[in-house]
């Protein structure tokens, strides 16, 4: 009867650790460069053996889809509730893009490494799942586009093009933003999406 709850308890200890170990690989990622950092380092960072390091994951690539499940996870959780929320299209996009910007705040090392870094993950499978939760983002984003579109809110030709140039804007914040600097992540996002939003939206 005890087992079960054993086992439970501790594969979420393990995936806890294996996060852990993922937010620490973003930081030697990020200081250093997917190719800088060597395996050495990760040990040293992690405070775990050669050995240890090895039990959770198998090797600096997977730590790459590691690094993206990060920031990806709870970007869609949060997005989903606010697209559930049934606001009017503007107001919807312009909380998404909040929850955007704090998520790029938030997981500033792990989105950083990631959009610097995608190109060195080669396994199949971990793309297959980085595209599909990529895949459901877009399409939240994009349903919001041609919802005010077919309300008459938005004037939008191409939704789908209207979409990637907005995500390409706010993706690239992490090159830029001071979370320190003269804006905090909430005033960006409201700056941005207005920017965007003055471009789309009909004269009333």
């Amino acid at each position: 009867m005890s087992s079960a709850p054993t086992r439970h308890h501790s594969r979420l200890r393990y995936e806890k650790r294996r996060q852990e170990i993922a937010d620490v690989a973003a930081r030697v990622f990020a200081e250093r460069g997917y190719h800088g950092a060597s395996v050495s380092d990760l040990v040293s960072a992690t405070g775990l053996q050669r050995g240890g390091l090895y039990y959770y994951i198998n090797g600096k690539e997977e730590l790459l889809s590691l690094v993206h499940q990060r920031f990806i996870e709870p970007l869609l959780e949060e997005s989903r509730t606010v697209l559930a929320a049934g606001e009017p299209p503007d107001k919807t996009l312009r909380m998404l893009m909040h929850v955007l910007l704090k998520i790029v705040e938030q997981y500033r090392n792990q989105v950083t490494v990631f959009l610097r870094e995608w190109r060195n993950i080669k396994d199949h499978q971990a793309w297959e799942a980085i595209a599909l939760a990529r895949k459901e983002y877009e399409e939240i984003v994009l349903e919001v586009l041609k919802r005010g579109s077919d309300e008459g809110m938005f004037s939008v030709r191409d939704q789908k093009m209207a979409a990637m140039a907005l995500l390409g804007m706010i993706n690239y914040t992490y090159q830029w933003f001071d979370p320190d600097g003269r804006v905090n992540a909430d005033e960006l996002a409201d700056q941005m999406t207005s920017i965007f939003l003055h471009g789309v939206m009909n004269d009333r």
